[in-house]
């Protein structure tokens, strides 16, 4: 912009306004060097495979939030599933007043073991497996006979927890988690190691029907794939046919629980 001014001599003479001053910073390196992404719409500064990373994520969030929907809808009325199953010990047709046997005893720590339940599968194939936490276990004895005598104690059962294991048909054992130490002063023997006693098990008292609960809200339960019969210890009033003899149990476990990590 230029302003007219008239000199003395009667001349005019024209003055410019603001004269501008040339601006010698050196450009940028963004200026310099423009970023053609920025000509087709994306974000300044964000690489294309971050932002498909970034939708990525969203679209996995957005699908955890339905699954986690459909599990609260699903277990909106009952997280409680009662496991039934009946065992028959032997096929003997022996006439005794007890009946006593051990199972999975010499099965290692590693290896899988039989005799029992896997949980969240229908196929004999441990890697498909469920870990569940119990919250209830109860056995009752039922007879194939009218002429059933009545149990005396002690009676019970011990089953062993079962762990996922690479590879098999079966869960295998799960040791103990902490670690003990024993002191034999006083008694003949002490056994808290090994395959039996190092690993993690639990009993249900026949007789008096005692079974294991979660007590508190502390308390989760007993987490497995599945259990397997360590022992069962029947007695009887009198001598009966243990061909005849069923077990009859019933395992609660917190649907709730459910995972593939113990």
């Amino acid at each position: 912009m230029y302003k007219l001014f008239r000199q003395k001599n009667g001349q005019v003479e024209q003055v410019p306004v603001n004269q501008p001053v040339e601006d010698t910073t050196p450009p940028s390196v963004e200026e310099a060097f423009p970023n053609p992404l920025e000509a087709k719409g994306e974000p300044k500064g964000v690489a294309p495979f971050v932002l498909q990373e970034e939708r990525q994520f969203d679209l996995i969030k957005k699908n955890e939030n339905q699954q986690a929907k459909f599990q609260t809808a699903k277990l909106q009325n009952n997280n409680y599933q009662i496991i039934n199953f009946r065992i028959s010990p032997t096929d003997s047709v022996d006439v005794r007043n007890n009946y006593i046997n051990d199972y999975n005893e010499a099965t290692a720590v590693g290896a899988a073991m039989d005799a029992g339940i896997m949980f969240g599968t229908n196929t004999a194939d441990v890697s498909k497996a469920k870990y569940y936490n119990i919250v209830y276990a109860n056995c009752r004895l039922s007879t194939s006979a009218a002429s059933a005598q009545p149990l005396d104690n002690p009676c019970y059962v011990e089953f062993y927890l079962g762990q996922k294991l690479p590879t098999g048909d079966f869960v295998g054992k799960i040791p103990t988690q902490i670690e003990t130490s024993g002191n034999t002063t006083g008694i003949t023997s002490l056994s808290y190691t090994g395959a039996d006693f190092g690993v993690q098990n639990f009993g249900i008292d026949v007789f008096n029907e005692n079974a294991y609960y979660t007590q508190s809200p502390d308390l989760k339960g007993m987490r497995a794939a599945g259990i397997a019969l360590k022992r069962i210890n029947l007695s009887f009033a009198a001598a009966m046919t243990v061909s005849n003899i069923r077990l009859d149990f019933e395992i609660a476990i917190d649907l709730r629980t459910e995972g593939n990590n113990y």
